[in-house]
């Protein structure tokens, strides 16, 4: 899993497989954060926790995580081959271009 994180960081090509159980990483990861929140907020607001919602939580969004990387892995079969990072353009703030040499042209 690094080395699948490693090469999407550097946007080396990904086949669909790869970019799906990306998408799934993404998905639980943000499925236990909505999962954390409610937890959080009964604890700190009741000092009681209702694991049963809590659980149910985290259940319906890990069953979005899921749908949403099957989503991307049948949309990424049409996704066009990653070819690099791309460039930055950065005009200067006063209009003018400048080969950085110090003399404006």
């Amino acid at each position: 899993m690094v080395n699948l994180l490693r090469r999407a960081a550097s946007y080396a090509p990904l086949t669909a497989g790869e970019r799906a159980l990306l998408r799934l990483g993404e998905g639980l990861l943000c499925a236990g954060l909505v999962a954390m929140a409610p937890v959080v907020a009964r604890a700190l607001a009741q000092q009681q926790v209702s694991w049963s919602d809590t659980v149910r939580a985290a259940l319906a969004a890990g069953a979005v995580a899921v749908l949403l990387a099957l989503s991307k892995y049948a949309r990424a079969h049409g996704d066009p081959a990653l070819t690099g990072p791309s460039p930055v353009i950065v005009a200067p703030s006063d209009g003018r271009s400048d080969s950085g040499d110090g003399v404006a042209a």
